[in-house]
């Protein structure tokens, strides 16, 4: 990671600290994994949700590492029970070329927490910006963005890092 980079990493982890202290989700995770077909119901009840925008560095990966076996069993639970969406504020080629394969939408560059990828992303499923859920580990970016547009927002703790099985 270059050196902006990392600058850039400690600031928003420094911004997260005073943002998640005036934030509330509506919903909270260990990680990702935590949303089984249970939880898909629960949402779809309460919320009426139909789709995600799922973040991707902290949420589903890494630090641009690998995705985690488990990690792509939830992603394509959640591809059956919603329409998805990737945002990043990242830019990484494997991730889009996933996204591609599983038919999932990926935004990178998105510049969160602007409105426009939110938007954007409700656009592109066919939703209504409240039946859409946010679902990532930066407040500032993620449930900060996800609650100015008027979306159910999801805290995900940190990434699945369990040894495959």
């Amino acid at each position: 990671m270059s050196l902006q980079g990392k600058i850039y990493t400690k600031y928003v982890m420094a911004l997260n600290k005073i943002v998640r202290a005036a934030l509330k989700p509506n919903v909270e995770y260990n990680n990702i994994n935590d949303i089984d077909l249970t939880e898909i119901k629960r949402l779809k009840s309460e919320y009426g949700i139909g789709g995600m925008i799922l973040d991707v560095d902290g949420t589903i990966l890494h630090e641009l590492e690998y995705i985690p076996t488990s990690v792509l069993k939830t992603l394509k639970l959640l591809n059956q029970e919603f329409k998805i969406y990737l945002v990043s504020n990242n830019k990484n080629e494997r991730i889009a070329e996933f996204a591609k394969k599983l038919g999932i939408g990926y935004m990178p560059f998105a510049f969160k927490p602007r409105r426009k990828p939110f938007i954007k992303a409700s656009f592109e499923m066919g939703l209504e910006p409240e039946n859409v859920m946010v679902v990532g580990d930066g407040f500032l970016t993620d449930i900060l963005g996800g609650q100015r547009m008027g979306m159910v927002t999801g805290a995900v703790k940190d990434v699945d890092t369990t040894p495959e099985r």
